[in-house]
Parts: structure tokens; C-alpha cells; sequence
């Protein structure tokens, strides 16, 4: 169990250490698009294309170790007043729950990306094939839903203690 923990969040550090980068990356090319705009009437071609795949990786990358992290903003007003043994059996059943949703996230992702490859679509100004982003999303939402499960997984050892 805790190796499995382990994994899930060095793996999410990885992701969002890469996303990190990647929003470096959107960074340079704003400021170099607006720079190469203003100074030499010349804006760099494609660059809302690929801000637009940059953040999307972003965002997929990011979102499993803020998970891991607890960053995500939670509203307990009423769970905190649930006796312990509610609270962890709720934990529980919303780990697993939340688990197989990201994971049907993840699946239909994988899907879609499937079906624009085949169809060989491309993006607009640079064709460049974007399947490849929505699999990168896909990969990042799943281990999210990985982090999902591993909290359902220690809330369910709590509920065996207790």
C-alpha cells in the first residue's frame, strides 16, 4: 500500500515538474509573440496553437500532484461535524467514487484522441496533429484518479483500525 502511494505521488511530481516547464514554456512564447509583435511587426506563427497545447498539458500534469499535495480547496463545514467513523467511511466512499469517475475521464480522453488520429485532424495554422495533447491529458487525469484511489485506499485501512 505505501509503495503503491509512493509511486502515485513520485510519478505526479515528475508530471508536474514537466508541467512547470511547460508554463515556463508558455511564458517565453507570450512575451517572445508580443516582443517579435511590437518591435518587428512579425508575430510568431502559431503561437496561440501552441500556448493553447502548452496549457492543456499543464493543466493535465499539474492536477495529480496538487492532489497528492492535498492543494485543492475542500469545503468540510458539515463533514467536520460527522462523527470520525462517518467522516472516514464517507472518505472512503468518495476516494472510490471519485476514482471511477477521473477514470472514465481518463478512458473517454484516450477515446477521443483515438478517433481525431484516425481521422488525421490537425491543428488549424501549424497542422500539427494534437492527439498527441489529449493523450498527455488523458495520462495526467489518470493519475489523478490514481491519487483518488490510493486516498480511498488509506480511508479504508483507517475504517479496519478503527
Amino acid at each position: 500500500m505505501d509503495r503503491f502511494l509512493k509511486v502515485v505521488a513520485g510519478v505526479s511530481r515528475i508530471m508536474d515538474r514537466i508541467a512547470g516547464f511547460c508554463l515556463t514554456g508558455v511564458m517565453v512564447l507570450v512575451v517572445a509573440n508580443v516582443i517579435l509583435r511590437r518591435l518587428f511587426k512579425s508575430p510568431l506563427l502559431g503561437a496561440y496553437e501552441y500556448v493553447g497545447f502548452l496549457t492543456a498539458v499543464v493543466i493535465g500534469f499539474s492536477l495529480a500532484y496538487c492532489a497528492v499535495k492535498d492543494g485543492h480547496i475542500t469545503v468540510d463545514l458539515f463533514f467536520a461535524r460527522l462523527p470520525r467513523k462517518v467522516r472516514v467511511a464517507l472518505e472512503t466512499v468518495t476516494g472510490f467514487a471519485v476514482f471511477f469517475f477521473l477514470s472514465l475521464v481518463a478512458w473517454y480522453l484516450m477515446k477521443y484522441a483515438k478517433g481525431i488520429r484516425i481521422n488525421g485532424q490537425v491543428s488549424q495554422t501549424c497542422e500539427i496533429p494534437f492527439h498527441f495533447f489529449i493523450y498527455l491529458v488523458a495520462g495526467g487525469f489518470f493519475v489523478l484518479s490514481l491519487t483518488a484511489l490510493g486516498r480511498g485506499l488509506e480511508s479504508l485501512q483507517d475504517v479496519k483500525k478503527k
